[in-house]
């Protein structure tokens, strides 16, 4: 029986129905595929933002004689939010151009041990480079510095740079983790017959 407006399980009744229509399975289903494609959730957020963003500075300069400030400058950002996370997607799919002809040469087993050590070198090297982002992110955080022409804060640009360059090192280490574990090494890439339904998708992360 509620006491005071709160039931057994220590909730007020007036969330109980709230509680019964949050599926928890659905929810955390749709996060793990959200964290598993955050790449590309941002790129294509990031791409849109400067259609849609550019087409209208141009219409407001141009037609209306109301020139947006900084529409160039958040372009700029989200174009560089892009290009970043656009990187660490490439490295889960194996979509980033190479030059192995020194590894062609080499029998399968030392090739695949010479592919493994691109990988972590590759790895080290984005973690060098978001070691120092991280650096310049706590210094943007502690000065206060904005952008000149919107005023954003700066640590807020630097976060995405820092989380991007981590991911690309992530993904490279995962890639190594997948073949010693017998897996392939890179996704499939995404293509319009592999898209999911609702049903597929809870399937798949069931």
């Amino acid at each position: 029986m509620p006491r005071n407006g709160v039931v057994d399980s220590g909730y007020p009744v007036y969330f109980l129905p709230a509680m019964r229509g949050l599926n928890v399975e659905r929810l955390k289903k749709y996060s793990i595929f959200t964290i598993d494609h955050l790449e590309e959730i941002v790129v294509v957020v990031c791409m849109l933002g400067i259609v849609i963003l550019t087409f209208t500075a141009v219409i407001a300069r141009y037609v209306l004689k109301i020139p947006i400030a900084g529409a160039d400058e958040v372009a700029t950002f989200m174009f560089l939010w892009a290009a970043l996370f656009g990187a660490s997607a490439a490295f889960k799919y194996n979509q980033h151009g190479s030059v192995p002809l020194l590894a062609d040469f080499l029998p399968s087993g030392c090739r695949r041990i010479a592919d493994l050590l691109v990988l972590l070198v590759t790895a080290a090297f984005f973690a060098f480079l978001a070691y120092y982002c991280w650096i310049f992110l706590i210094q943007s955080v502690r000065v206060g510095q904005t952008s000149s022409a919107t005023g954003i804060p700066v640590w807020t640009i630097n976060a995405g740079i820092f989380a991007s360059l981590s991911m690309c090192g992530v993904r490279c280490l995962i890639a190594v983790v997948r073949d010693i574990a017998g897996l392939p090494r890179y996704k499939n890439v995404p293509s319009s017959d592999m898209l999911l339904s609702e049903s597929e998708l809870e399937q798949q992360y069931k």
